[in-house]
């Protein structure tokens, strides 16, 4: 540079003298590229130059004011600005056009030398032109020029036009040959990518605002083929490893690549890359193959494998839309496990009593349907209510554990268990057998009432209940459509324990019943709760009883044994009265008596109901061996009744004919009766055989001395179903061949509960139909439905029949009336 300054009123001599620090800045020769400027550049040629910009700008404005006048006035201030502003653009336009490439270096390693030194030229060149910039530029800008730009940014806005735009495309693909480079594990110079990318970021400028970041030439340049790039190269890579590999495979090295993608490669693009990038490689290593996802799903479903299963899960929850079907297949999945579960368990049941009649019976008949399906009826008669109810909760328990490890207690997996256990826990082959009716009741609220009964039984073995909580009754619960089933059975069971005092404990019972309530509503429990309160009650007539016998001037053991009289609310109990002809004996007649009276006197124009099938007695009978202790006999009022006529008879022989008239029982009640007797060898049956025992001339003999290994025998324990079955078709045959009728009209105990439970619904339904068509006064059919099934879901899964059924009964009754058209309904008030 010159010594002497130039005159500040000469743009040429002015230009003349910064145009060498301006080289110098910008480094137009090669050996100041590869140091840095303020090596290069002398303090004191630096400010010569500013000092020239900035004596020129000012003398040259003095002759029109100061540059904040009037547009008119400063017209010479704007020539001087923009003389010396169009020098400089033409300088960086000529400046960049001349850069060379070397031979031993690619485009993109020459682009990257070049950018990295012109850009810091560009920041002192700036700092140079700083007067210009603060007046005469921001003068410009402020006027609605957006043409006009600071120092720095025009630098870069020639560099664009100049550098870029005609290059872009042979850039671009060498940063994209580059990153394909890596990709296939080749080491490359990461830092010329980064920084050749980091410059389409620097040159997104937006001209209204300088200050906004603008991502357009980013975005077009090299965003774009970058995603393109990206889709193609791992549409053919995911399609080539799955040739080679397994899917489980695949599933491992897809969430590698995601990562290495996201993760690895945020240093070459910007953050608006992160989600078009995510997007991309969902699509193509995701959703593009998640037929095969979904397939290997089951297969990991099948193996329990839970850090494979929880891969695939991972892997696809990015892509949400594949969420649903994949839950929708793991509904489908926990359904059918449940659903095959219970099966194999029947066919266990099924085997064992194969092989043990086929080991009875060494040349079998060839009626082998016949015998399979009555195999088939035994196997799902003897099927355990606790292996039962555990084998649906370890079904359960498995898909729990696997919903939190594996999905995270994701809500749409969660409710797909929910839906899957609530289905194989309502419908499987033991709940439901095929050929079952449309309207039958799942058995599953049955074996769970049956459960309950076993866990609060205090007569249940302890081995038995070692792994029986009231944990797996609230499980299970909570999965039933038919809560009332459940409602009624347990109710009954409920009701045994009470009357028979074979509870385990009053605390177990009421936690029991407290957690039925929280879980349903205090309506549900009503009537167990009442039965509860009806047994207290019962306990203080009990005690009037025993104070009001004992203070008779007649009092005696012998005329008035112990006494524990059960007096119930009919409505509450699950036990129907029926009128049965018998004779009660002489010895339990002064206690009946007393009873009737002392209730007369305490509760008038009530009336007592007896039923005489559910009381229970206990008798010494002391008919063992010489010297022996008495026995102590838990036996049924008729059972009591039968043993008391060989007490009262010269002979120890009685037939059947003697039985009925001396306690007026029908042949059938004698029966039942009798069959715990010849079990347990208290009496002899001549001839023998349970179609011999119905016939009037049978003759039962006590087997004297008794003998028996235990003093303590309960022989009220009941008759199974079978055996009353077997009883009841030998009496019909019995009754056809004296040419009687039948009883067909009599029901097993769950056909009684399934007549009383339709019964029930029926009234519930009505009264549902009632209370939504008072509050709405007139709906359509469709409509009247939904919400009656939306209603009783807590209850019962209502059928459509029976819905219509209620309808038409209230429509009798003139609660409701069709409407004209046909489809509606209308509240009669």
């Amino acid at each position: 540079m010159a010594d002497i300054s130039p005159r500040s009123d000469d743009l040429d001599t002015t230009w003349t003298f910064i145009e060498p620090g301006i080289n110098q800045i910008l480094g137009r020769d090669s050996t100041s590229i590869s140091k840095r400027v303020d090596r290069v550049l002398s303090p004191t040629m630096y400010m010569e130059v500013y000092t020239a910009i900035y004596n020129y700008c000012v003398n040259k404005s003095k002759s029109a004011g100061q540059f904040n006048a009037d547009k008119q006035e400063s017209q010479s201030s704007i020539l001087v600005g923009s003389e010396i502003y169009e020098r400089l653009k033409t300088y960086l336009r000529n400046y960049i056009s001349a850069f060379e490439k070397d031979d031993n270096e690619t485009f993109l390693q020459f682009y990257v030398r070049r950018w990295k030194r012109f850009t810091i030229g560009a920041i002192f060149l700036n700092h140079a032109f700083d007067y210009m910039n603060r007046y005469w530029v921001q003068k410009e800008r402020s006027d609605g020029k957006r043409h006009i730009f600071d120092v720095n940014t025009l630098c870069l806005m020639t560099w664009k036009e100049v550098m870029l735009d005609p290059n872009s495309d042979d850039l671009v693909k060498e940063i994209l040959n580059q990153i394909t480079l890596e990709r296939d594990g080749n080491i490359i110079q990461k830092n010329n990518v980064t920084v050749a990318i980091k410059s389409f970021v620097a040159l997104g400028i937006d001209p209204q605002d300088l200050k906004k970041l603008n991502l357009n030439v980013y975005i077009k340049i090299f965003e774009r083929p970058f995603l393109k790039t990206t889709e193609e190269y791992y549409k053919r890579y995911s399609v080539d490893y799955l040739t080679k590999h397994s899917v489980t495979e695949y599933i491992f090295e897809a969430r590698e690549i995601i990562s290495h993608e996201e993760k690895g490669m945020v240093m070459y693009w910007a953050d608006h890359t992160k989600k078009p990038v995510s997007e991309t490689l969902n699509s193509v290593l995701i959703t593009e193959h998640s037929q095969e996802l979904e397939a290997e799903f089951i297969i990991l479903l099948d193996s329990r494998e839970n850090s494979k299963i929880a891969a695939v899960y991972q892997l696809m929850q990015r892509d949400f839309t594949l969420l649903p079907q994949l839950a929708n297949a793991y509904e489908q999945y926990v359904r059918k496990c449940g659903e095959n579960e219970i099966s194999e368990l029947i066919a266990v049941q099924k085997a064992s009593i194969l092989n043990s009649s086929a080991s009875q019976d060494q040349h079998p008949s060839g009626s082998t349907v016949k015998d399979s399906k009555k195999s088939m009826n035994q196997a799902m008669n003897s099927v355990s209510p606790k292996d039962y109810v555990k084998k649906l909760l370890e079904v359960y328990s498995i898909f729990r554990d696997m919903t939190n490890e594996c999905f995270s207690n994701d809500p749409l997996f969660t409710k797909a268990l929910d839906n899957a256990c609530r289905a194989y826990v309502n419908n499987n082959e033991f709940a439901l057998p095929p050929g079952s009716l449309r309207s039958a009741t799942s058995k599953t609220p049955e074996m769970l009432a049956k459960y309950s009964d076993q866990l609060l039984k205090k007569s249940t073995k302890p081995e038995i209940a070692s792994d029986m909580s009231s944990d797996d009754i609230m499980m299970l619960f909570k999965f039933l459509t038919d809560k009332d089933a459940f409602e009624s059975h347990y109710r009954r069971l409920f009701a045994k324990r009470l009357i028979h005092g074979s509870s385990s404990s009053d605390a177990d019972e009421e936690a029991i019943i407290q957690r039925l309530q929280s879980e349903n509503s205090m309506e549900y429990t009503g009537k167990i709760t009442k039965m509860f309160q009806d047994v207290r009650i019962s306990k203080i007539l009990e005690e009037d009883y025993d104070v009001m016998v004992k203070s008779s001037t007649d009092f005696s053991k012998s005329k008035y044994p112990d006494l524990q009289p059960f007096i119930l609310a009919e409505t509450m109990w699950p036990f129907s009265y029926q009128e049965v002809d018998f004779k009660l004996p002489h010895d339990l007649e002064p206690s009946y008596k007393k009873l009737e009276e002392m209730y007369a006197s305490k509760h008038n124009g009530r009336i007592l109901k007896w039923l005489w099938p559910l009381c229970r007695c206990e008798i010494k009978a002391n008919i063992g061996k010489p010297g022996r202790p008495p026995f102590q006999f838990t036996v049924t009022l008729f059972q009591m009744s039968i043993l008391n006529l060989f007490n009262d008879s010269d002979s120890d022989c009685l037939t059947l004919e003697d039985i009925q008239e001396g306690t007026n029982l029908s042949v059938q009640n004698i029966a039942s009766s009798m069959v715990p007797f010849i079990k347990f060898k208290l009496v002899q049956q001549t001839p023998p055989g349970l179609e011999k025992l119905v016939k009037p001339d049978t003759q039962f003999k006590l087997a004297l001395p008794y003998r028996a290994l235990k003093s303590k025998i309960n022989f009220a324990s009941g008759v199974k179903n079978d055996v009353l079955s077997s009883l009841s078709n030998a009496f019909d045959s019995q009754t056809k061949k004296s040419g009687g009728s039948t009883n067909g009209s009599q029901f097993t105990e769950n056909e009684k509960i399934e007549k009383e439970l339709n019964a029930e619904r029926q009234i519930f339904l009505e009264a549902c139909i009632v209370r939504i068509m008072k509050a709405k006064r007139k709906l359509p059919h469709t409509t009247l439905v939904n919400e009656c099934i939306a209603q009783s879901h807590q209850r019962f899964n209502a059928k459509v029949s029976l819905i219509k059924k209620a309808i038409d009964s209230l429509i009798q009754k003139e609660y409701l009336q069709r409407c004209d058209d046909g489809e509606s309904y209308k509240y009669l008030a």
